[in-house]
């Protein structure tokens, strides 16, 4: 299955999510497995984000919205 995506589109949503979880850029390039500057890239747009870390945002960003609700 291929899946086109705008990578500005996502990158600024995945900017928008660190920010108000109020992460900084090297606690989430580890967490995702890239260097801080492919992060940024990312973020930026100029670089499409890989399938691997698509999954991995999908996969943590469910994975926060159930913590959420449960916790509230």
């Amino acid at each position: 299955m291929v899946v086109l995506i705008d990578a500005k589109y996502f990158g600024s949503i995945l900017r928008k999510a660190r920010r108000e979880n109020k992460m900084n850029t090297k606690d989430v390039a580890k967490m995702f497995g890239v260097r801080r500057r492919e992060l940024l890239q990312y973020e930026h747009g100029t670089k499409p984000i890989s399938e691997s870390l698509l999954m991995s945002l999908f996969y943590y960003g469910f994975c926060l919205k159930r913590c959420k609700k449960n916790c509230n």
